[in-house]
Formats: structure tokens, C-alpha cells, sequence
């Protein structure tokens, strides 16, 4: 194959850590070796117009909030990072300056500084996995980097140890009872459903502790049961043409969104994906998508593209990528009733601060997003 097309096959392919799994993040990077991946990705080149009634749908405003890239931060090895409070983040490196680990040495787990630009090595060993709302940890006690270095001899049961604790604290070792557990985000704990088994057509996801669960039929129904066993509320959705993504705590909102991500148009469906949703313990809002992306989807255009939908801050905000002339992130400006396109890049919000207003994106260096700043000066 030419370089040149090996080239556009890697900017193609850009590592993109919104929707991609370890071993997706790792293929993409052993790509990125092989070609030249940019530090910051750009859309398409396209020589076809945006239609103009889907131009008149947003306005640009790139500027609208600051960018800042952070050439000091030490390279994560995972994209599991985390924020302890609303300028530091903590994470995984396999490097540092005078240290790089071997094969058979456990990772260090740093608290980097975004505002001074300062880093501190903390003491726990092995690969950050989760920090709950309320400072839980959970680091795997392993050593091997990657699935591709394991070796004959080595054994599954290497990777199933984890510490698990207090931030700050001492952690206490133990092993993964069983790997049908799934992960809570708030607790850091392994998630069994034993205590809330409504049968096998179920799927329960857990919220934070005293919030109770989300109890989601195979048929479409969703509900948010209470730890008494009592139904707080009932969503209805369409199953053919939604989905009811992981929800994602807003401490400064005291309320829970679902990150959810959208696609080119399904037959049956005027457009995939069509909401969102901002819930709390006793109500849900459905939010419906900027008629942007309801076009955009629509098979008649051929434009192409994908995405995801946050909530910062500042507001609805949803990035669009791999579409002809239309990625980057926008952001739904309620107070002037408007859809703008703050950023060409497509970045998501997939690394919010606890406050809403920074988001973290892992290009290479990675790159600050000021939320909260007004315009850039």
C-alpha cells in the first residue's frame, strides 16, 4: 500500500477515545505508528458545499470557548482518567521523566495539575480502573501493559486481582469474584444485581449509592427503581430507533444525563437516536436532538457522519464526525436560541470536571477546554 494511502487511511481512523474499547484504542494506536496521525484531527476534506438549508440551521463560533494544550501532561497509558476536583486528574503512565517501566513492572498512577502544570506520583501500583464520586478507587494489581505482551506461561488470573479503597488511603487486595460483575462508575464496586433481580429479560444499571437503579426491560420500558424496591418513574422509548446509554452523574445540576450517541438514519426511523435525557430521582426530561442532526441523518443528503450528546455547563452540547463538512462540536446556545459550531475539531465531552466547566481531550498533546471562560482573549 502507498504512504499516501496509508496516510488517509490513518486520519480516517483517528483515535477518537469517545466510543472505542482498550483493545480498539490499542489497534488504532499501533496504526498511528505506522502512519502520520495528526496531534489534533481535522474534518474531511470535502470539495461538495454544505446545503445551504443545513447551513442556515448554526452559525460558526469558533472562540467561544478557549482551548489550551497541555504540553507538559505525562502520556496516560489508559483512557480511564479521572478528575479529583476541578483542576487535577489522576491517572495511568508507563512513563515518566528518568522512569520507564519494564514489561513485569506495574504501572505508577499520577495526579497531574492542569493549572500549574505540575505532576505527583501517588502510591498505589497498577492500572487506574475507577474513582468513584466520593474519592473510591479501584486499580487492577497487574502488571503485563498490553494483551499483546502476555507470554506463555502467564495465566487469566494475573489480571483479576485489584486494590480497591479510599483515595489517600491504604487499599485492601482482593480477587474479582467472578467476571460476569459488571463495574459501578459511583461505588468503584463490582455490580452483581443480587440485590435487585428482576429476572433475565432485565438490565440494571446502577446509579449512585441511595439513588437506587435503573431497571430496563428487553421490551423498551426503562424505570428507576428506589432501594426500597419502589418505581420512582417510568420512560417509554423505542427501542428500534433509541438507545439508553450509561447515565452520567452532574454534580453542580444534581442530576444524571445519558451520553447518547447518534448515527446515519435507520429504515422505519426519521432519525436514529432522536433523544436524550436529564433525569433525577423523581422525574425525567427527554431532550430532543438540534434539527442539525435530524437532517443531517436523513439518507437524502448523504452527508454521512456520527456522534455523541453531552451536558456541560454551558449547556446541550453534540459533536459530529466523519460527515462531509459539518464535524466539530456545538453547542445548543438556549439564551440566543441558537445551534453554534464552537469547535471544527471533532472533540466530544467525554472528560468533564466536577464543575461542568473543563473538558479533557486525549489527543497527543492533550488539550483543555474551557467551558466556563467566555470568549478566548
Amino acid at each position: 500500500m502507498h504512504m499516501a494511502a496509508m496516510q488517509a487511511i490513518g486520519q480516517r481512523v483517528w483515535c477518537n477515545l469517545a466510543a472505542i474499547g482498550m483493545h480498539a484504542t490499542l489497534l488504532c494506536l499501533a496504526l498511528c505508528v505506522a502512519v502520520t496521525c495528526h496531534a489534533w484531527p481535522t474534518s474531511q476534506a470535502s470539495e461538495r458545499p454544505i446545503p445551504p438549508e443545513l447551513q442556515a440551521l448554526f452559525e460558526e463560533a469558533e472562540g467561544t470557548f478557549p482551548v489550551r494544550t497541555l504540553h507538559g501532561m505525562p502520556q496516560p497509558r489508559l483512557r480511564e482518567i479521572f478528575w479529583v476536583d476541578n483542576h487535577r486528574l489522576i491517572y495511568t503512565v508507563r512513563k515518566l521523566p528518568g522512569w520507564a517501566a519494564r514489561d513485569d513492572e506495574r504501572s505508577k498512577i499520577i495526579i497531574y495539575d492542569v493549572d500549574t502544570g505540575t505532576y505527583e506520583e501517588t502510591p498505589y501500583r497498577g492500572d487506574l480502573w475507577c474513582l468513584g464520586l466520593e474519592g473510591q478507587i479501584l486499580v487492577q494489581d497487574y502488571a503485563l501493559p498490553y494483551f499483546f505482551t502476555v507470554q506463555p506461561g502467564d495465566t487469566k488470573e494475573d489480571t483479576r486481582y485489584f486494590l480497591s479503597g479510599t483515595l489517600g488511603q491504604t487499599l485492601s487486595r482482593f480477587k474479582r469474584p467472578h467476571e460476569l460483575g459488571m463495574l459501578d462508575p459511583f461505588s468503584c464496586h463490582f455490580y452483581d444485581n443480587a440485590d435487585h433481580n428482576f429476572g433475565n429479560r432485565h438490565v440494571l444499571r446502577a446509579l449512585r449509592p441511595g439513588d437506587g437503579v435503573l431497571d430496563e426491560t428487553l421490551g423498551g420500558d426503562i424505570r428507576l427503581v428506589s432501594p426500597e424496591g419502589k418505581t420512582k418513574w417510568v420512560l417509554e422509548i423505542d427501542r428500534s430507533c433509541n438507545l439508553f446509554p450509561e447515565p452520567v452523574y452532574l454534580p453542580w445540576m444534581k442530576r444524571y444525563y445519558t451520553q447518547s450517541s447518534w448515527s446515519s438514519g435507520k429504515p422505519g426511523c426519521d432519525y436514529a437516536h432522536k433523544n436524550a435525557w436529564l433525569f433525577s430521582t423523581e422525574e425525567v426530561r427527554t431532550l430532543v436532538m438540534p434539527r442539525l442532526i435530524k437532517e443531517l441523518q436523513k439518507p437524502e443528503h448523504r452527508l454521512g457522519g456520527n456522534g455523541a450528546t453531552y451536558w456541560a455547563r454551558p449547556g446541550m452540547f453534540v459533536f459530529v464526525q466523519y460527515s462531509v463538512g459539518l464535524d466539530g462540536l456545538y453547542w445548543v446556545d438556549e439564551k440566543a436560541g441558537r445551534l453554534k459550531r464552537v469547535l471544527k475539531n471533532p472533540w466530544g465531552l467525554q472528560r468533564l470536571s466536577p464543575d461542568g466547566c473543563r473538558n479533557l481531550v486525549l489527543t497527543t498533546p492533550a488539550v483543555l477546554i474551557e467551558l466556563c471562560k467566555g470568549q478566548t482573549q
